[in-house]
């Protein structure tokens, strides 16, 4: 197969999986793929998946998202702001303006978030 027909192929099948429900794995990079369709072909499996790009820190700024990662890793408040030279209020802010604009309402909501989005 030429490298068109195989796009088209897969568009096909993409397009074909799109109403189904997709089975969602975690890969070694942490982010998450939707696998659309899997295929046993010649002896090999052959598998459709769709990892739909996170953007740019899904609107984080560099300084949220080093908040938010520090977060994820378990860190209270108070030492996320000594690690990062700023105050308690700052870490404050950062994670309420993280809330409102993801529509979350607490730390674990926001990394699951994190985790959807494969930021982490």
């Amino acid at each position: 197969m030429h490298g068109h027909d195989v796009e088209s192929l897969l568009r096909s099948v993409a397009g074909e999986a799109a109403g189904k429900a997709a089975m969602r794995v975690r890969v070694d990079s942490g982010r998450l793929e939707e696998v659309l369709c899997e295929i046993d072909l010649d002896g090999s499996r052959y598998v459709l998946s769709r990892v739909r790009p996170a953007g740019p820190a899904a609107g984080l700024s560099p300084r949220e998202r080093q908040i938010a990662s520090l977060v994820a890793q378990g860190l209270p408040t108070k030492a996320i702001a000594a690690a990062l030279c700023i105050s308690v209020w700052t870490v404050c802010t950062h994670l309420r303006r993280i809330y409102a604009r993801w529509g979350v309402g607490s730390r674990a909501a926001m990394v699951a978030k994190l985790l959807e989005r494969g930021l982490l």
